[in-house]
Order: structure tokens, then sequence, then C-alpha cells
């Protein structure tokens, strides 16, 4: 199969990133390592390439609002002119389809899709008879605690008027572009929408700027300390809202690390009560987490998770380990 590339690819090959296939697309999965890209998001800026999510206008008739809206989690009717609503899309088993962020413009919506689910999204919403359309933006994913102050350099546009969870049209060095205030890492930031012919300059800007370039591996690190969720982890077409809104956060009591489809056991170490959907070692808190479904517990009761025929203690935790998006 050939793997789908970014408008950025030739950008990572001069950086000597590490390219891994990732959802049908050669993407990068670290340039420098993996703790170093993250702690610069946490305690900087990073920036990441995320070309490959599909950016997909949705030219539904007011008839058609309700028809859409009713195959997703969240009323979208209700929203207002440059908000953002995230939102799931659900099959006619409930189960979910995918997650996607929901945008209003005027009278109009368009959406950003995960980019192993575009193809299928767009299928699913065509068999509903709602038709789409590839937008052709791609995303500079620019984030952390100095991201605002550095874009802004770039920006007519009052960037700190722009809420969470919302967005305006504007430009970056003269480049039309769309500023959303959102992200995938717990940290304040934007994502930045440009034509596939502006996305190097918008990164070579950036670059100048000293904008680290993060890959897919501190993406991953970041989005589990802030809780959200991943397709194929924490959602999954047979699993429905309801189950996946039950998701909880561990924090390990012992040296171990949890990963995915690890299994989790009562404190008997015979009855089985759930199992772990995303783990990882939180170079923020310096300590083992993991997110998880676990049933019929609450906030500070011990499990144990098994790992390599081995049990090992954790608390279960608020499923939000670390959330600074709106300071």
């Amino acid at each position: 199969m050939t793997l789908k590339r970014t408008p950025l690819f030739e950008e990572h090959k001069k950086l000597s990133a590490k390219l891994v296939e990732f959802g049908g697309w050669e993407m990068p999965v670290l340039y420098t390592n993996l703790i170093e890209e993250h702690l610069a998001v946490r305690n900087n800026v990073g920036m990441f390439d995320a070309g490959h999510m599909g950016v997909v206008k949705i030219p539904i008739t007011k008839s058609q609002i309700l028809i859409f809206e009713n195959l997703l989690t969240r009323k979208i009717i209700d929203m207002t002119d440059g908000q953002i609503r995230y939102n799931r899309l659900v099959n006619d088993k409930k189960g979910i389809v995918d997650d996607i962020l929901v945008y209003r413009e005027k009278d109009k919506y368009f959406a950003v899709f995960n980019a192993s689910n575009t193809e299928k999204d767009m299928s699913f919403l065509k068999s509903k008879e709602i038709e789409t359309q590839l937008m052709g933006l791609h995303i500079i994913a620019v984030q952390g605690p100095m991201a605002e102050k550095i874009i802004q350099k770039h920006t007519d546009l009052d960037l700190s008027q722009i809420k969470y969870y919302h967005f305006k049209r504007g430009k970056f060095a003269g480049v039309d572009v769309i500023f959303s205030r959102t992200g995938y890492t717990g940290e304040k930031g934007f994502e930045i929408m440009s034509l596939a012919q502006d996305n190097p300059k918008i990164w070579q800007i950036l670059l100048k700027d000293q904008v680290p370039p993060c890959g897919l591996g501190a993406r991953d690190t970041l989005r589990i300390e802030a809780g959200m969720p991943l397709y194929g982890h924490e959602l999954k077409d047979n699993w429905t809202n309801e189950k996946s809104n039950q998701i909880l956060g561990i924090k390990m009591l012992e040296k171990a690390i949890p990963r995915q489809g690890y299994k989790i056991f009562d404190t008997d170490q015979k009855t089985e009560i759930g199992e772990v959907t995303s783990g990882t070692f939180s170079p923020s808190l310096q300590e083992p987490i993991a997110l998880a479904w676990i049933k019929d517990k609450k906030l500070d009761d011990e499990v144990l998770i098994q790992i390599r025929n081995k049990m090992y203690k954790g608390k279960i935790v608020k499923p939000v380990f670390i959330n600074n998006t709106r300071k």
C-alpha cells in the first residue's frame, strides 16, 4: 500500500525525523527524543504536523441539520458563529464511528475527522444522504504556554480574543488561515489551517522562531496526560458513547508501565474488572499512568494491573492528569 504524505513531508526529511506509518500516512514519530519534545510543549512551545487530519465541508441544508445531529452525541443546531464543538459520530447500533470537531461558520458547518477514519466517515455520512467534501486544508498545531505569543507576531488578529473551542479566519505572515483554539495536548495553543501550498511557509517561519517540531510519540504521551481519547483505544465502533464516557485514570503505585490491552483485576486477584486503553510513563509527572475502562469502581479505589503475568498495584484517579488549556 502506498502511504499518503502531508505537504510537510519534505520538511520532515530535512530534519531527519523518524517516519512511521500511521493511519495510512507516513508521519514523523519523533525528531530528537520523545521526552524532550513532550516537555517542550508542557514548558514552552512545540509544533506538530497534523496535516493528515481530514478537514471536511458539510454542506447541509436546514432540513438536514437534524438528520446530521441524530448521528452525533451532542447537539450542533444551537452552536454560534465561530464556535467549535467536540462530538462523536455514532452508527445505527450506537457504536462510535469517530470522534470529530464540528465548526460552525455563519449558517454553515465543517468538521475535522481523524486521519485514519476520514474516508470511512465520509462514506458513512453519504450512506445517510449527507454529502461531504474535503476542503484542501492542512493543519499545523502549535501548542504550549508560549504558543499564542509566538503566533501573534505574525498576525494582526488579536488571538487573545479567540476563546477556547472557537476559531477565526485571518492571515499568518500574509497567508490566509483559520486560527482554531484547539489542540490535543492539554496545553493552550492553536491549530492553524491553511492550503497545502502555504503549509511549508508557515512551518519554516515557526522553525525560525525556534519552535521545535514534535512527533506522534510526544503527541500521544501529551494526550494521555490530558485524558484525551484516541480512536481505537478509548473509542471503538463496538463501544457505545456511554461506555467510552466511563474511562477512568490510573496512577501506578508500583514501578511498572501499563499498556493498552493489559487486564485489570480487583484486589482479590481473581475478578477481572476492566482493561487498560492507553498507558505510558508520564514525562511531566515522572510516574506511570494509564487510561482504562473499569467497571464498578470509584476514585481512590485500588486495583491490580496484570503486566507480564505479575500483578502491580494502581489507584483509580480522574482521567485528566494535566489540563492547562484555559490558562
